[in-house]
């Protein structure tokens, strides 16, 4: 075995080891500071008062004020425009710098902390999984390993879910179908090291944490349960589609409220805080509710009356700035929902459906919103350590998915990327063409005039050069229009001003090459000049020279997924 190959494979293991690290130390850090927020937030009595007999404490209502003014202040401090999760990790990862913007990527993930910890109805995954592909960025731009910049961000995304839920298998596959949308060899090897690194450094250095779900009894046969579970998949996607519209309806209802000089933070905390002080579990990430739903802790209506206001108050806060990760929520809203199911069925003649339809229905509705059925299918599998209890999840994933994709798309993530103008469903190609811009391409080969140049003098011009066009630049640069060889020859021993092309293709430098390609496909010319925002001619680009770039786009991206 060659040097280069030895020191190649020990740059990966280093890498990957480094990656799950760290990611093993953010991700109970995290959950372990929400959690010590929430137990101090509980015991703190000084908000203490009683109504009808029974004690309340609205000292949700004075932490979420806190954290949403940490999270106005921090924005500001740092001027951002918003905040930044796993739809940008998804983009970062499609584009062929696979850059993550470092300052956005750590103040996001902050911003997430600040709100779970105050009690903001949000999750801890999301924000987990940028802030692995922000680390992976940031060991790209180290350099010291020579893989491609979307399997840095694949890494720290693996190790993200790896850690989180201290699942190995699911980072990695999670990685690959929600982040990467495609499997290569080159991408493999690293991802896998760094997801089980993150999974053996959380087992390590927090021994004494247990199971994220804790589920105690066993699945009932297969055959007696496929025909609750696909009428179940149906209810599990309807509710996977009213979570993801009320998210983006109450995004929606947050830009109008902030473009009333109106801080939309502080109305989500005030809302939810007040509302947490009369149902505190739907404050914070969720996870001991979820666990007191599988020990059937609760009533039917108050799980109901929970379900409506976890879907509320998480799309109230998300979409009102009180930034947060939605896989979290999605799991609550599905354990929920299976938890409703499983009473009905309660009056069944087959038993045993309790933890088999919240296992279900939190499958179903998380892979709905994240768009990763395979991977939600295998955490299941790793979490509950049961093969039964994987399969009957599958089938209600299945029915949810097929439905949630047909009428909103194949995820939360990419409905949000659709709305920035970017169409995952096009592929990576599509992506890298609307993402590449014509300035990178520009020619300067070609024939300019000044609008009193006389017909004769261009035509001997255009001979000498064999060329049928010429364009025509007024003070500064600015391009007036262009001229072909007809239109010179007419113009004989006149000025050609006279004989310019009437309305002729023009693109900007800043457009792409998509739509470089759209503009041209009824175009009739020999090139097509190219200006800057103020109308300056820059050069121009043939039909020849756009197809030649978008072939090298082409070739470049089917390297990239065959390697």
């Amino acid at each position: 075995m060659r040097p280069q190959i030895l020191i190649e494979l020990a740059l990966l293991l280093i890498l990957g080891t480094i990656i799950g690290f760290v990611m093993a130390i953010m991700a109970n850090g995290f959950v372990e500071g929400v959690s010590s927020a929430a137990n101090l937030r509980q015991s703190y009595e000084l908000f203490q008062f009683t109504v009808a007999g029974e004690t309340y404490s609205a000292m949700s209502l004075f932490t979420l004020l806190i954290a949403a003014s940490v999270v106005i202040a921090l924005r500001r401090a740092l001027k951002l425009d918003g905040w930044a999760g796993p739809a940008d990790s998804i983009l970062a990862a499609h584009t062929d710098s696979s850059d993550v913007d470092l300052k956005k990527g750590l103040a996001s993930t902050l911003a997430a902390f600040t709100s779970a910890a105050g009690g903001g109805s949000v999750g801890q995954y999301g924000p987990l999984v940028h802030f692995g592909a922000t680390v992976g960025s940031l060991f790209k731009k180290v350099g010291l390993a020579k893989i491609s910049g979307d399997v840095f961000l694949g890494c720290g995304v693996a190790a993200a879910i790896s850690a989180g839920f201290n699942a190995p298998l699911a980072g990695v596959i999670f990685a690959h179908e929600a982040v990467l949308r495609h499997f290569s060899l080159r991408a493999v090897a690293p991802i896998f090291i760094a997801s089980i690194s993150a999974s053996s450094f959380d087992q390590q250095l927090f021994p004494s944490n247990d199971s994220t779900f804790q589920t105690v009894s066993n699945a009932p046969q297969l055959i007696q349960s496929v025909p609750y579970l696909i009428i179940s998949g149906i209810l599990f996607a309807g509710l996977a589609l009213v979570f993801m519209l009320a998210l983006r309806y109450a995004t929606s209802a947050g830009k109008k409220i902030q473009s009333k000089n109106i801080e939309a933070p502080i109305v989500a905390a005030i809302v939810c805080g007040t509302i947490g002080i009369f149902v505190p579990e739907i404050l914070g990430i969720g996870i001991g509710v979820v666990n007191d739903l599988f020990q059937g802790s609760f009533s039917g209506g108050y799980i109901a009356v929970m379900l409506v206001l976890k879907i509320t108050m998480t799309a109230m806060c998300i979409g009102f700035g009180l930034f947060g990760g939605v896989f979290s929520p999605a799991l609550f809203i599905g354990v929920s929902a299976g938890a409703i199911v499983s009473i009905i069925l309660s009056f069944s003649p087959i038993a045993g459906f309790n933890q088999v339809m919240m296992i279900a229905g939190m499958a179903a509705v998380s892979s709905s919103v994240i768009g990763a059925p395979i991977s939600v299918i295998l955490i299941v599998l790793e979490l509950t350590g049961s093969y039964d209890y994987a399969v009957s999840a599958m089938v209600a994933v299945i029915v949810s998915s097929l439905i949630t994709h047909r009428v909103f798309g194949l995820s939360y993530f990419d409905r949000q990327l659709k709305d920035r103008g970017v169409d995952m469903s096009l592929g990576r190609e599509d992506i890298q063409l609307s993402r590449t811009l014509l300035r990178d391409f520009i020619s300067q080969d070609c024939i300019t005039a000044d609008a009193s140049d006389l017909g004769v003098e261009l035509t001997n011009r255009m001979s000498k050069m064999q060329m049928t066009e010429a364009y025509i630049l007024g003070r500064d640069q600015v391009l007036l229009g262009k001229v072909d060889i007809f239109g010179a020859q007419k113009a004989e021993a006149n000025p050609i001003a006279k004989e310019l092309i009437k309305d002729p293709l023009i693109l900007k430098d800043t457009d792409s090459l998509k739509t470089a390609l759209l503009s041209i496909e009824s175009f009739v010319g020999e090139s097509v000049p190219i200006v800057n925002e103020n109308g300056v001619f820059l050069g121009m680009l043939t039909e020849g020279m756009l197809f030649s770039a978008a072939s090298s786009v082409k070739a470049a991206i089917t390297k990239l997924e065959k390697e």
